[in-house]
């Protein structure tokens, strides 16, 4: 497929994926059959290939390892981490036209305000991701579990899901902001602890850490309510069964930056809840003292690099 061959005159509409990770080449995977897929990819022109139940598939999309090489598209998809999109700028240039409907598939909250330089909010479609998925090698993913993702009930969410195939179911909901704070709250319980420990996602049965897990759910929920987000007071408990359905030996996307020297997505993660925290002086003890622990972690890191 020539990735500059985008408008009308297209029988199919045009995707680009932003980012060759686990979700870029499980959702470039699922939207190829319905759209011409374009998977944009910074260090290779090599075609990703996605592994589910133990079959191997090279994904059906275009590869762009340049900017030059793309032009405007009807959807374009941004899965990076959510600390590298304002590194996207070359990428989303050429990319956002005047009619492009911009896909925020990113951990954390406020997806709009990361790309509000290059698309306005009414064209933005946040996502909540709900995959298990690992990039295994520089150009294959193994996916064990797409369990989907969820959208806001809208207009432009709607018409994105009619393209996603089978392979990832996609929920909407009319209550988007109580969707992503839940997924934000679990995800600031399971990947700190995952990365700090070098543990599985077992880690949170642990007895010596249960209570640790608790707390820090309780004090996000305290946080989400406090933002309007309706959750009840004993949601914490709901959260944590959710946490305790996971594969005991998975690992979490932070967990695996730490391993493969990466920066860690923290401030948009425990950094995210403790500036909402501040806003409406909710005490957060436990969460101020995982974030501590991130920050320090991610100096090292930096230091030894």
């Amino acid at each position: 497929m020539d990735v500059r061959n985008h408008g009308s005159q297209r029988a199919r509409p045009t995707v680009a994926i932003v980012g060759a990770g686990a979700i870029g080449t499980v959702m470039a995977d699922a939207l190829a059959g319905g759209a011409d897929v374009v998977l944009c990819r910074r260090d290779s022109s090599t075609p990703m290939t996605l592994e589910i139940d133990g079959d191997r598939r090279i994904v059906d999309a275009a590869v762009a390892s340049m900017t030059s090489e793309l032009e405007p598209v009807d959807w374009a998809v941004i899965a990076t981490k959510a600390q590298d999109t304002a590194a996207l700028g070359g990428w989303l240039d050429r990319l956002v036209g005047p009619t492009t409907r911009v896909v925020m598939l990113q951990n954390g909250i406020g997806h709009a305000e990361r790309v509000a330089r290059w698309v306005p909010e009414k064209r933005i479609v946040p996502g909540i991701v709900y995959l298990v998925a690992e990039k295994t090698g520089r150009d294959l993913v193994v996916c064990r579990d797409a369990i989907g993702i969820a959208l806001p009930d809208t207009g432009f969410a709607r018409e994105f899901a009619e393209l996603v195939g089978e392979t990832v179911p996609v929920r909407l909901t009319t209550d988007f902001a109580t969707e992503a704070w839940s997924k934000l709250i679990m995800n600031v319980a399971l990947n700190p602890l995952t990365t700090l420990t070098d543990r599985t996602m077992e880690v949170t049965a642990d007895p010596a850490l249960r209570p640790v897990v608790r707390a820090i759910l309780s004090e996000g929920v305290n946080v989400a309510r406090a933002e309007g987000v309706r959750m009840s007071r004993d949601a914490a408990e709901s959260l944590l069964a959710g946490l305790d359905r996971l594969p005991r030996d998975g690992s979490t996307s932070m967990q695996l930056d730490r391993q493969n020297g990466r920066p860690l997505e923290y401030r948009f993660l425990t950094g995210a809840i403790l500036t909402a925290a501040d806003r409406h002086a909710v005490p957060v003890p436990h969460l101020r003292t995982i974030h501590g622990l991130l920050g320090a972690l991610a100096a090292t890191a930096q230091t030894a690099r």
